[in-house]
């Protein structure tokens, strides 16, 4: 941690709901731990006949929807056919385990991503789970079905159990204590890996080049971390920034820190790995486009009306004129997008990788009567040369169909791309 605070434009509060997406599916989740959080777990709910509550929870969601969901005209189902049809199933009766499907059934019709139903038991559980102290291996992950499933290591959290074992990002894991990864657990598999401190977990691994090992991993508690690092490319005269996982407020400080680093290099280009680069809730979008821009940067936008991100130009040792690329993949999301979507529409920074999952949308939630809960899309970002990245996420200049887990730190066929850029 840093200790001095560098002044600079706040992040206006909208914007803090529209990062906070990254957080809620997946950043914090794919530590392979948990962490410290108050919760309040909800009280029981009075009984009453079960199709009666099932039928107010029905309700109450579709009203909810309707109200502040930002997707509406985009959806290709009937809204007035589709919510009577299928309330007639739920007022004939439904198991609990049937009225689940049948809401689940529901959202998949929305927009991917857009709408989420926990129910009562699962909220229950996630709630608990956040109490927990963080104990586990110290890796961020996540997860893929091809070629088979797996589970791919983003970056390992330093002087970690994880790697103290040997494992490095870019590896997979294919089984935990010799049950293979499932395509049907998805990111349930973190929790296999993860466990009390002082227990062992075994994991079958493989790097990138192929070769398979077995290791053998001593949980302990530990806090969640990961760096941000500068490279040099000679070949390109280029200095190499790779921006960490889940960063906050703090990453504006240690971007500054790292420019005024690579100044003594006198870099005439630079290039901003982004494939990995989640976003927390205080991600300081407004500071970090403020190094390399200025002007207007696009909209948010909600049912009450948009909010222009305006920025405020810094110029950082050449900051706000130096060539920039920016690498981003399938794992950039939140803020990160927003910040990629920015420079690329306005000119400021070529793009390269693979598309990003669009996970700029701001979600608002409510509770459901019978104690589930909705998460919906309430605002979105669009960037200045007016696309949607809520919806499309953000494509790059030049693609590169190679993915995090068949390449490693020193042979990188996106980084290497990049740099043919730079010199041709």
């Amino acid at each position: 941690m840093i200790a001095t605070q560098r002044r600079g434009l706040p992040l206006p509060a909208a914007w803090k709901t529209t990062v906070v997406i990254a957080a809620m599916f997946g950043t914090l989740l794919s530590a392979c731990g948990t962490d410290v959080v108050s919760t309040q777990v909800p009280t029981p709910f009075a009984t009453t006949d079960p199709t009666e509550l099932q039928l107010r929870s029905y309700d109450a969601f579709w009203e909810g929807i309707q109200s502040d969901y930002i997707f509406s005209a985009v959806t290709t189902f009937d809204w007035n056919l589709l919510p009577a049809q299928e309330r007639r199933k739920v007022a004939a009766g439904l198991s609990e385990d049937e009225f689940d499907l049948l809401m689940r059934s529901i959202i998949v019709e929305f927009p991917e991503n857009t709408v989420t139903y926990r129910n009562r038991t699962d909220r229950i559980e996630d709630d608990l789970n956040s109490t927990l102290s963080y104990e586990g291996i110290g890796a961020y992950v996540s997860v893929s079905s091809e070629p088979s499933p797996h589970v791919i290591i983003l970056a390992v959290v330093p002087d970690s159990p994880a790697e103290q074992s040997g494992l490095r990002a870019h590896d997979s894991i294919y089984a935990v204590d010799g049950q293979s990864v499932s395509a049907e657990e998805g990111m349930d598999v973190v929790k296999r890996v993860r466990g009390p401190a002082g227990s062992v977990v075994k994991l079958d691994v493989q790097s990138p080049d192929g070769s398979r090992r077995s290791i053998n991993v001593t949980r302990r508690r530990l806090q969640a971390t990961d760096q941000l690092r500068v490279e040099r490319k000679d070949i390109a005269h280029a200095g190499l920034i790779r921006l960490p996982i889940g960063a906050g407020a703090e990453l504006s400080n240690i971007m500054q820190q790292a420019l005024e680093e690579l100044a003594e290099y006198q870099p005439r280009n630079l290039i901003i790995d982004m494939r990995v680069a989640h976003s927390s809730a205080t991600w300081p979008l407004n500071e970090m486009l403020g190094f390399f821009t200025e002007g207007e940067m696009g909209n948010q936008y909600s049912h009450s009306g948009q909010q222009t991100l305006e920025i405020t130009g810094v110029d950082l040792t050449g900051s706000q004129s130096i060539p920039l690329i920016l690498l981003i993949g399938q794992e950039t999301r939140g803020a990160s997008e927003v910040f990629a979507a920015a420079l690329q529409a306005t000119g400021r920074a070529t793009l390269i990788g693979q598309p990003t999952p669009g996970q700029v949308i701001g979600f608002d939630h409510f509770i459901l009567p019978n104690g589930g809960e909705i998460f919906f899309g309430s605002s979105s970002y669009v960037s200045p040369s007016g696309d949607d990245i809520g919806m499309r996420g953000v494509h790059p200049d030049i693609t590169v169909d190679t993915h995090w887990d068949e390449v490693t730190d020193d042979e990188d066929a996106v980084v290497k791309r990049a740099l043919l850029q730079l010199t041709q």
